[in-house]
Formats: structure tokens, sequence, C-alpha cells
């Protein structure tokens, strides 16, 4: 029998959020998830469903918390190139001080799941896409005030897409600042022009 409901449950579903993000959905079982939520099992299902209805639910307040402050970021319609450059200085902070230390919880799914859980690949796909074309409106903004040598915007923000896929692996393996900057510069450098300051300075 589940105990009485006096429990916050957005704050617990937030807990159970990053007990996946850090162990993924394989990797943590319902013991784990109890002891994270500091609940009984009887509560989380009877609350949240089973364990993936509520990696279902973990994912959805993934995608409208974390993922949504980088996408914030990026239609900041007064910056076009700055706007990518913030992007992904925030993307480095959070793998160097934050919990993007365990990666993305997205790009984690896909890796594990994604093939076997239509489901879950659809949310995956959609996450990418709403990047992808958050980076297109940025790269969109920066041609248009003279930022940017490429026309192609569609195809570079697709390629942005990758380099942030790439970047939420390598932060498993607890890379320096010095590595990230200098990976995402050699990354942005395609798109500058000549006369562009560096994103990250000498």
């Amino acid at each position: 029998m589940g105990q009485p409901r006096q429990f916050d449950p957005e704050e617990r579903l937030e807990r159970a959020l990053n007990a996946f993000w850090e162990g993924g959905f394989e990797g943590v079982g319902m013991q784990q998830l109890g002891k994270a939520m500091d609940l009984f099992p009887g509560s989380i299902y009877g609350t949240y469903g089973g364990k993936r209805a509520l990696f279902l639910k973990a994912i959805d307040r993934y995608m409208a918390t974390c993922s949504a402050e980088g996408l914030a970021v990026l239609d900041q319609r007064q910056h076009g190139f700055e706007a990518v450059r913030r992007y992904f200085a925030q993307l480095i902070d959070g793998i160097l001080n934050g919990k993007r230390k365990w990666g993305c919880l997205v790009t984690n799914t896909i890796v594990e799941l994604a093939e076997s859980d239509p489901e879950i690949k659809e949310k995956a796909d959609g996450h990418l896409r709403r990047l992808e074309t958050a980076f297109s409106g940025a790269l969109d903004r920066a041609r248009q005030l003279g930022e940017i040598s490429q026309d192609t915007s569609e195809d570079w923000a697709a390629y942005l897409v990758c380099v942030v896929q790439g970047l939420n692996v390598i932060a498993k393996t607890k890379p320096s600042r010095q590595r990230l900057e200098a990976v995402v510069s050699a990354a942005l450098s395609p798109l500058q022009l000549p006369e562009g300051p560096l994103p990250f300075g000498a």
C-alpha cells in the first residue's frame, strides 16, 4: 500500500530525472529510484505509473527545463552568431560545473533506447529537430547581420547539432575547459568571416 500523498510530485520527478540522467534507464532500478526519490514503490507507481512512464515524464521535464534554457539562448532575436557562441559557452559551463557532466539525457537515451522504443525515439527526434531549428534561426540572423560567410544555414544547423551531441558524449570523459573551447572554436571557425573574433578569445 502506497504512502499518503504528502510530497511535491514535481520535486520528486526532478530527483528521478537526475537519477536517470546519471545512470540511464537500464542502469537505474526501482529500488534506486525509490531511494533517490525518497518514496516507496507503491507511491511511485500510484503517482507516475511504472518505471517507463516515470522515465517518459522525466524526459518531458528535461526538455521543458534543461533543454529549454539552451533554446532560449539561441532564440535571442537581437543576436546572430553571438547567440550560437553563448549557447556553446553555456553548454561548456554545464559540462564543467553542472549536470551536463553526465552528458545530455536525450543523447544518452538515443544511444540506449532509440532502436528499441519508438515512442522514446520520437521524443528524441523532436528534441533534435527543435535544436536544429533554433540553430538555423540564429544562423539566418547572423547571415543577415553579415557575421558569417555561409548561405546554407540549414546544412550548418544540422552540423552544429552534431557538434553538440559530440560534446555531450565527451562530457563523460571529464574534459578540460581548454579542450572543450578548442573543439568549439574549431567547429565554428568555418562559419566565421576571416576578420571575425574567436568564439572564446585568443
